[in-house]
């Protein structure tokens, strides 16, 4: 059995972690549609639209089980966080959507 592997910033070969290959199949499609969601830009009445996201997700995959919209999104927060570094402070962490997600 072989190992999967991506190349990493420094251009060196590692192995991947990830191991639902549903998600990672469903992620790039995912994180198009919720991406505006995370901007700080985008509110409704000055409040932020990433609760917005959870229903999205659900909506356009239905395949998807509860705890893997979860993780989706929750992966979206740390890709958009590392996207955007200049947005620091003005968009919830990670910790935040984890909260709202879990109620």
């Amino acid at each position: 059995m072989t190992t999967a592997t991506f190349i990493d910033a420094s251009g060196q070969e590692r192995p991947d972690r990830r191991g639902n290959s549903k998600l990672r199949n469903a992620f790039d499609a995912v994180y198009v549609q919720i991406e505006p969601f995370f901007d700080p830009k985008n509110t409704w009445g000055g409040h932020s639209l990433e609760h917005l996201a959870f229903r999205v997700v659900r909506d356009s995959h239905p395949e998807l089980t509860q705890q893997e919209v979860h993780q989706v999104i929750v992966a979206a927060t740390r890709v958009f966080h590392s996207r955007n570094p200049h947005f620091a402070g003005q968009v919830p962490s990670v910790e935040d959507i984890k909260a709202k997600l879990l109620g």
